[in-house]
């Protein structure tokens, strides 16, 4: 299991706000970027993930990637380019 932090929960919360029917955070490490993440909002899970409730939110996370989040913190910070980014320290 894994933390968010207040911030990356209130980023979350809009961003689901906004979406239509996919109430599924999809968590999934960027290979090029150490500790840095994608994420997307998705309708349904796939049989090779799992899912986990954090907060009240649903996280789908990739079997093979769990152990990247196992004790972690999920956290948002908007960067000064204007890209908005989420990390997992």
């Amino acid at each position: 299991m894994f933390i968010v932090t207040e911030a990356a929960k209130a980023e979350l919360q809009n961003r689901l706000k906004d979406a239509n029917n996919n109430q599924l955070i999809r968590l999934q490490m960027r290979k090029s970027c150490f500790m840095k993440l994608k994420l997307r909002l998705e309708e349904s899970i796939l049989p090779n993930d799992d899912e986990m409730i954090v907060d009240e939110m649903s996280f789908i996370i990739d079997k093979g990637e769990c152990h990247y989040f196992r004790n972690k913190t999920l956290d948002f910070i908007p960067d000064k380019t204007g890209f908005k980014q989420f990390e997992i320290i």
